[in-house]
């Protein structure tokens, strides 16, 4: 172990309670020198400790980290691209001294330390983005290309050479942040314990399994191949049994996740979409494109939203944490959309990565670089269909999964084969839908039924468009569907403070982002003219808060509520009358 390294090792400790909170986005576009750190310890004193230990390594505490190796894999890889062996090294007692670290080091603080011990350990020509690159390379992509994701001024540089760099993200297989090193020390001592129990020397030495993630970037599911299983046993609110997340298809890769949501929450999202009233929430013609205000010939599904609503919310942190994310941000994903495709609805085949081709829009849609976009869609079926009546999710670009090259039928002969069964005689010949159907028949689809979930991603994990994932849903031909999506974003997405631009913002744009933040204090008052409006009118926040109750003869109800936030006016139970906030002026009044 040189010394420069145990330098990079005692400034690493110094600056780890003086991170600075850099201005300018990235880090000002620049390298931090280990020079502008503010070391509040003596780092001379520290690498003299640690140079001691490697030539006495007998004067150290053995730690579990010494009995297992590290095989490190970047995000979305089944294949290692390294391998830190268990070794009696300077660094390597510097990790088990940590261990008394463990009650004050952050998670951030702990990426930052990983990253470091990793890039030392593998060396340069491992895990680097390219020949001859390091982890560091990975873990950094630069200010072009660094997401700037909410939390990005948390983050704690590594030092390398005589600058800092970006860490990475480090997750098991299952897609749990290593958020600490005491869950590090839990895996360490259950792959000991795996190996001690191997009968024989065929099971290997024991390792641990971690994917790393660059900074800004997302963790992605690795499936070696159809039918893997991942046990999620760390997703937060589960329904009480362990989540499992199957391996449907590699290319696109579609998984299924089992044990995900309930019956009962099925029946309380379409529940409520079904009695909303709302213009804006209440089901209606879909719409399509980057502003979602486009009527689209080809989809003919209605949809309803439900942002805010108890159920709504539990789910969509329940798919956060599914997908790696341990903290839920709401402006990192669509709210929930609630489908109805009744019979012959349908919605040709598209992608939910958003392409803004004429360049119109602020919000800059490239993933690759340093933008956002759709990078995650999880579907929930509300709805059983028969075995023919249709409705399946389609990926037109991809083959059922084990059919052989012989057995494939194109496009002609599946059309042909359909107008032979009859099976879809209520559909217009050549129509878009009748095609639709055929692709259905012979592509890999996935069957609706009642209260499964579905993962697929829209990116690969460097952030550019998986062109497998162009995906439709197939027209009904018997019953209805019903069905909800939500989206997960890879970046703060549009109309967030924070969201990824093309260009500085106008000061006009700056005002309608803050306005969108702004507190509106709403005032419900009763005139007593309408007559539904009886004593038992009552103010609700959505439908899960109690305001107030508003008949004719009770006071006005005043709250402090936000832009898009909705207002429900219930008589015995039932809202006769909902309001949405518009944010135009820092007090609203709505009568009744």
């Amino acid at each position: 172990m040189g010394i420069h390294s145990l330098l990079g090792v005692c400034y690493w400790l110094a600056t780890l309670a003086v991170a600075k909170d850099i201005s300018g986005g990235y880090h000002g576009d620049r390298s931090i020198s280990l020079d502008e750190a503010e070391v509040p310890v003596d780092v001379s004193s520290c690498a003299r400790a640690l140079k001691d230990l490697s030539i006495h390594p007998e004067q150290a505490t053995e730690s579990i980290f010494s009995k297992v190796s590290f095989a490190v894999h970047r995000s979305g890889e089944t294949e290692a691209c390294g391998v830190a062996p268990p070794s009696v090294t300077a660094l390597q007692h510097a990790l088990a001294s940590l261990e008394s670290y463990d009650a004050v080091l952050n998670k951030y603080q702990v990426e930052s330390f990983l990253t470091g011990f990793f890039a030392d350990r593998l060396g340069t020509g491992k895990c680097g983005p390219e020949e001859g690159t390091s982890l560091f390379d990975y873990c950094d992509e630069g200010p072009a290309r660094t997401v700037i994701q909410p939390d990005h001024q948390k983050l704690v540089h590594v030092p390398h050479g005589d600058s800092m760099s970006l860490p990475c993200r480090f997750y098991t297989r299952e897609g749990r942040r290593i958020s600490s090193l005491e869950f590090l020390k839990e895996l360490a001592d259950l792959a000991v314990q795996k190996a001690s129990d191997c009968p024989d020397e065929t099971c290997g030495f024991a390792a641990i399994e971690l994917y790393a993630a660059p900074a800004g970037r997302m963790f992605m599911f690795a499936p070696s191949y159809v039918g893997e299983v991942f046990e999620l046993k760390h997703v937060k609110d589960s329904i009480g049994e362990v989540i499992t997340v199957e391996t449907l298809s590699l290319e696109p890769r579609v998984f299924d996740i089992h044990n995900f949501f309930t019956v009962e929450e099925a029946d309380q999202l379409l529940t409520k979409a079904l009695g909303e009233t709302s213009e804006t929430y209440g089901f209606h013609r879909s719409t399509t494109g980057t502003s979602g205000a486009s009527v689209f010939s080809k989809r003919t599904s209605e949809n309803a939203w439900d942002t805010h609503g108890a159920t709504a919310q539990k789910v969509k942190r329940r798919c956060f944490s599914l997908l790696g994310i341990d903290e839920y941000e709401e402006s990192m994903s669509d709210g929930l959309q609630i489908l109805r495709y009744n019979l012959t609805k349908a919605y040709t085949s598209h992608y939910d990565y958003l392409e803004d081709k004429a360049n119109k829009e602020l919000y800059d849609y490239d993933s690759s670089m340093k933008g956002g976009n759709r990078f995650a869609t999880i579907l929930l079926y509300f709805s059983d269909l028969p075995e023919d009546g249709g409705g399946e999710t389609v990926f037109p670009r991809a083959w059922p999964v084990g059919l052989p090259v012989e057995e494939r039928v194109q496009l002609p002969e599946a059309i042909k084969q359909l107008r032979a069964s009859g099976e879809a005689d209520l559909l217009t010949p050549g129509s878009w839908e009748e095609e639709m159907v055929a692709q259905c028949r012979t592509r890999l689809t996935v069957k609706p039924s009642k209260t499964r979930a579905v993962l697929f991603y829209s990116q690969y994990p460097n952030g550019t468009l998986d062109t497998f994932s162009y995906h439709g849903g197939c027209p009904v031909l018997k019953g209805t569907k019903f069905a909800a999506n939500l989206w997960t974003w890879s970046a703060i997405r549009p109309e967030f403070p924070g969201a990824p631009t093309k260009r500085e913002k106008t000061p006009e744009e700056i005002e309608e982002e803050a306005a969108a933040t702004r507190q509106v204090h709403a005032t419900f008052r009763n005139s007593g003219k309408d007559p539904r409006f009886d004593a038992s009118t009552q103010v609700y926040y959505e439908d899960l808060t109690f305001f107030g109750n508003l008949g004719p003869n009770d006071p006005p109800v005043g709250v402090n509520t936000f832009k898009t936030h909705k207002w429900n006016i219930k008589v015995n139970g039932k809202t006769l009358k909902s309001f949405v906030i518009t944010g135009a002026n820092e007090k609203e009044v709505f009568v009744i």
